[in-house]
This record gives C-alpha cells, structure tokens and sequence, in this order.
C-alpha cells in the first residue's frame, strides 16, 4: 500500500509534460491528427486550429491521472467534447432563429385554401390507409410525439420494430401522395 501512495504522489507532483520540447514535440504530432479529424466536421480552417488550440491548452490544464497516463487519448477525447459542446451552441442559436421567423401568412386566395384542405384530406386517407399497426406506431409518433422506445414499451415490440413501422409508414404515405398528383 505504501508503494501504491508514494507513486501517486509522485504523479501528481509532476507536471504533464516536464519540459518545452516534450510539449514541442507531442502538439507536432498530435495536432496534425485533430485536424484531420475535424475536417470534415468543420469547413472553417481557422475554426479548426482554434478547437484543436482551446483542446491543447485544456489538456496543459488537466490535473487527471488520465491526462498524465495516455495524453494522446485524453485530448482526442477532449476535443470531441468541444466539438459537441460546438453543435450544441449551433442548435440552440439555429432553433431561437426558426422561433424568431414570421409563421406564414394563411393562404388569401379561396384556390390555395381549397388545395391545401385538399392535400389534408388526401393525407388523412392516406394514414387511414395504412395497416392498423403502422398506423397505431406512425401516430403515436408523429401525432403523439411518443419517442421510439417508450411506443416499443407500450407495445411489446422492438425498437428496431418500430423504427420499421415509422419508415414504412412515411414511404406509403408518399407514394399514395405522390399518386394522387
């Protein structure tokens, strides 16, 4: 046990990299990877290097036996965290933008609201149209919201079963719309 404790101590003393050129030398061969891997994530160069650039100063800053122990995994795993952090931010700013837009105006003319009350009634046969097991799995999707794995609950199916069902429904509806035309 006394051996176990002198070691840990001994890691935590020490920094993660002991000096100027180890650092050198492992952001030489690591940054290169980071990048590559965030190309075809993020089109934006610049955006790149300031990513891989806030992943190295986030690992200087780690106190983790992680970081110390295998540095190359722990700033893979730190820079896909800032890549998800990243598409977090963009999907909120994205959805208070759609919030912000203007609803469209309803349809003025009597034709556009004939067609579209046409296009509803069409769609309505369509889902009416649809095996009874589908149809019970389609709406409780879609018209419910019920999120896949609860539905697969209160069925006592699969997943996979109604993720099936979910796509079968939207191919048949399309085809049957599509038909119409």
């Amino acid at each position: 046990m006394l051996g176990f404790e002198k070691s840990k101590r001994r890691r935590a003393s020490r920094t993660l990299f002991e000096d100027r050129k180890e650092f050198d030398s492992f952001y030489r061969r690591e940054a290169p990877k980071l990048l590559h891997f965030l190309k075809r994530r993020i089109w934006i160069e610049e955006e790149r290097a300031d990513l891989v650039q806030e992943a190295f100063m986030r690992l200087l800053a780690a106190r983790s036996d992680a970081a110390q122990d295998n540095p190359g995994s722990y700033i893979q795993g730190i820079l896909r965290h800032l890549l998800a952090d990243r598409a977090r931010a963009w999907a909120r700013s994205n959805a208070a933008r759609v919030e912000d837009m203007p609803c469209a105006p309803a349809p003025e003319l009597p034709d556009a609201a004939l067609e579209l009350a046409q296009m509803r009634e069409q769609y309505r046969i369509a889902v009416e149209a649809l095996p009874a097991k589908t149809r019970t799995v389609f709406m409780m999707h879609r018209a419910e919201s019920i999120p896949y794995k609860e539905i697969a609950q209160n069925l006592g199916i699969s997943v996979r079963t109604v993720e099936w069902h979910v796509a079968e429904a939207v191919q048949r509806i399309g085809r049957s719309l599509s038909s119409e035309d």
